[in-house]
């Protein structure tokens, strides 16, 4: 950038951009922005091809959701599952899961920073988060509850309809004249 008129405040400057080239290497390869053109949107509407990421052009090559790290850490966290002292060695994780190990670092990365594993040694982790194996347990846990939230709702139902019923009695009692003789019927009113 080039700026004219030195002499000159700062409000009566003025600059020349030029257009910079950025140098990559000795290979002479250039960056360019015009030659450059945005992704297309996951919000337009496109048919998908036989080329498209979710449809592998080989039996033996993987989609973009089988290689995603969601998937990976799903799977890790049901090895890490299985592991009955909650104790995973990360070298036998990815060779379980067929994958770089720099892939697992990623995952472990992301669980510990959210204290849901610690470091136990070198390439050990150990899950700190709440038990993986009780899945079951807390299933039918919140089953019992909801049916108990459930029973209890309709039994207070019952005691709203029998304190209705028992006020509605009692005024057509107080308001009977034949009633008013008596003593307690009068202070009712």
């Amino acid at each position: 950038m080039e700026i004219l008129g030195r002499n000159e405040g700062p409000a009566m400057q003025k600059t020349v951009g030029a257009k910079r080239r950025l140098e990559l290497g000795e290979s002479g390869h250039q960056y360019l922005a015009e030659g450059l053109k945005t992704p297309k949107g996951k919000g337009r509407a496109a048919t998908r091809s036989p080329d498209s990421p979710k449809t592998p052009k080989s039996p033996s090559e993987k989609t973009r959701y089988d290689t995603s790290l969601g998937l990976l850490t799903k799977k890790f966290i049901q090895l890490l599952s299985q592991s009955p002292d909650g104790v995973l060695d990360l070298n036998r994780a990815a060779e379980v899961l067929k994958v770089q190990k720099r892939r697992i670092y990623d995952i472990t990365n992301v669980l510990e920073g959210i204290h849901l594993i610690k470091k136990k040694s070198k390439n050990n982790i150990q899950w700190m988060g709440c038990s993986l194996s009780e899945d079951g347990g807390m299933m039918a846990q919140r089953q019992g509850l909801t049916k108990e939230v459930t029973e209890l709702t309709q039994e207070e139902k019952k005691l709203d309809e029998l304190i209705q019923s028992c006020t509605l009695d009692l005024k057509l009692l107080t308001e009977d004249s034949e009633n008013q003789r008596y003593p307690f019927c009068q202070n009712l009113n």
